[in-house]
């Protein structure tokens, strides 16, 4: 009888699996859990990884919250309104002038794990992204037009240049490559377009000597009465900006060549005396077209009829040089 006792388990069956019960509970509410916030950070992760691309692209002046913000959005419309998250913060910032840094983190409330006592009521993800930012290579062809007044009592010459800000305090002011392409004398110029290297934009300087159109030598006398107006123009975001200091400058946008032409031949270049001159405000796009309107004079010293007509340059706008490799980079 005693060994029959002993050999009776069925009561040790029941007992085992209410011990082993709690744990195998826990094991696989770990696992739903964490495969939760693993979900959570991999969908982090690539919309840091977005975002780090699309703030870098524009460079530091470009508008690169707005991506940290999207990547914001992104995640509350993916998980945070299903409370899946919580305490999502995300951020962004230039740890280098050319490294543009995302950076998130979220809590992801745990179900099964929040009923076993003493283990942690959520689990934290975090993750980073880096994007490295490299100036693009601007290439310019020819200008397809370039006419100068050959009845202004001014003599008038055109230059191309590069402009570089960063170096804006150099010996050379940051231009290089000074390139005479016409002027308002007939002057035949035979001229190679510079080549801008990255960081660089194409520029133009204006210069204007009075009332000697038809002296030659007083052209480039420094005794002359005469002028130098430089644009050091500068792309954000795409678009060209310029640093006359005065309102020399109307330029026009042309979604192509047919379309740069006045107003009154079908075209979309404004005409008329007396008036504010235009500021193309979208990127010049490859394909498109720019037109520059010149006043040989500053409207603001008087003298002027303000047509900006006395100098009309169009030009394609430019093509981005490629190597094999984006502007941006992910690095971390």
């Amino acid at each position: 009888m005693g060994r029959g006792f002993l050999r009776n388990q069925a009561g040790n069956v029941a007992v085992f699996t209410a011990l082993f019960a709690i744990p195998l509970c826990a094991a696989g509410g770990i696992a739903i859990d964490y495969a939760r916030a693993s979900m959570v950070r991999n969908f982090l992760q690539a919309e840091a990884d977005a975002a780090a691309l699309a703030g870098a692209k524009g460079g530091p002046s470009g508008n690169d919250q707005a991506w940290v913000n999207n990547l914001r959005s992104n995640v509350q419309q993916r998980f945070e309104n299903k409370a899946l998250v919580a305490s999502l913060n995300a951020s962004g910032s230039w740890i280098m002038p050319t490294d543009f840094s995302v950076t998130a983190s979220a809590s992801v409330p745990v179900t099964i794990l929040a009923v076993v006592p003493g283990l942690s009521k959520q689990i934290n993800v975090s993750v980073q992204a880096v994007a490295r930012f490299s100036e693009p290579v601007l290439t310019y062809n020819p200008p397809v037009v370039s006419q100068l007044d050959p009845d202004a009592a001014d003599y008038n010459r055109i230059y191309v240049y590069c402009y570089n800000a960063k170096n804006k305090d150099k010996a050379d002011k940051g231009r290089t490559q000074m390139t005479a392409i016409a002027d308002n004398a007939g002057t035949t110029y035979n001229y190679t377009m510079p080549v801008c290297a990255a960081g660089e934009t194409m520029s133009y300087r204006l210069h204007n000597v009075r009332n000697a159109r038809t002296q030659k030598s007083k052209w480039d006398s420094s005794r002359a009465e005469f002028y130098e107006y430089y644009t050091d123009t500068v792309m954000t975001a795409g678009v060209e900006s310029y640093n006359l200091g005065v309102s020399l400058l109307e330029t026009v946008l042309c979604a192509n060549r047919n379309a740069c032409k006045p107003v009154r031949e079908g075209g979309v270049i404004p005409e008329g005396t007396n008036r504010t001159p235009q500021k193309a405000t979208a990127a010049c796009a490859p394909g498109k077209f720019m037109y520059y309107g010149w006043e040989d004079r500053p409207p603001e010293g008087g003298g002027s009829d303000r047509d900006y007509n006395d100098i009309r340059i169009i030009i394609e706008c430019p093509t981005v040089a490629t190597t094999g490799n984006e502007n941006v980079w992910l690095i971390k």
